[in-house]
């Protein structure tokens, strides 16, 4: 009998798929696969989201329960799993803009072969991203190279930055905030010329989105340089 599942181990998927640990963390790094752990009975507050006329987003708590069942993991808490393997989590996302928090005193303690992905989700990264040949800036790697005439060189969380960038660019979403992109790669720094410090270049390449405080996009002739470096 063939059980019709809501969500895929990940590690099964990395077997079915034949993709490495770091091509794990890209995809989640790049928020294109979504994390999620089962509970089982667990006690838990659920939130709703509310709006400020402004139309800015937040969290109400509208009831107490045992809850049990899939929950998405947040960014950061999905990266610190992949990349350290174990961690605690004291926040889950479900549908419908819902949220949960773990009553249990410093959240639960999850580790790597607890992560699920969603069904939808792994079935659209096999037609969406898997299916088809890496893009020529998905190989790049951002920790050495020559741009206008310049050497730069990164550390890798630094490189994850500028990469989680430029696949932000290609899905359309070239301008993001710097704590998005800090969460992105696991950064503990709030600030992005933290991650960035000693690197004085890195401006040239990161620029910051004028009207928009906090927000960055890529210069977009670095973007264009990326995706015809290897044209005749």
């Amino acid at each position: 009998m063939r059980l019709e599942r809501d969500a895929f181990e990940l590690s099964e998927l990395v077997d079915r798929w034949g993709i490495a640990g770091a091509d794990i963390r890209y995809l989640v790094a790049s928020n294109r696969m979504r994390l999620s752990v089962r509970i089982v009975a667990q006690p838990a507050v659920l939130h709703a989201t509310e709006w400020t006329a402004e139309g800015e987003s937040f969290f109400v708590p509208v009831e107490e329960k045992v809850f049990s069942g899939l929950g998405d993991l947040a960014l950061r808490d999905a990266f610190r799993l992949v990349r350290d393997g174990e961690g605690h989590v004291t926040h889950l996302f479900l549908p419908e803009e819902q949220m949960l928090t773990l009553c249990r005193d410093g959240g639960i303690c999850f580790s790597h072969v607890d992560l699920l992905v969603r069904r939808d989700c792994a079935e659209a990264l096999e037609r969406e991203v898997l299916g088809v040949p890496l893009t020529t800036s998905e190989a790049f790697d951002f920790r050495l190279f020559v741009y206008d005439g310049r050497e730069f060189a990164f550390t890798m969380p630094q490189a994850r930055a500028l990469e989680f960038m430029m696949a932000q660019t290609q899905a359309g979403a070239p301008d993001q905030h710097h704590s998005d992109i800090l969460n992105a790669v696991g950064s503990t720094s709030q600030r992005l010329s933290s991650l960035f410090s000693r690197k004085p270049w890195w401006s040239q390449l990161l620029c910051k989105t004028e009207g928009r405080r906090g927000w960055y996009h890529l210069d977009p002739d670095f973007v264009t340089w990326l995706l015809t470096r290897h044209r005749d």
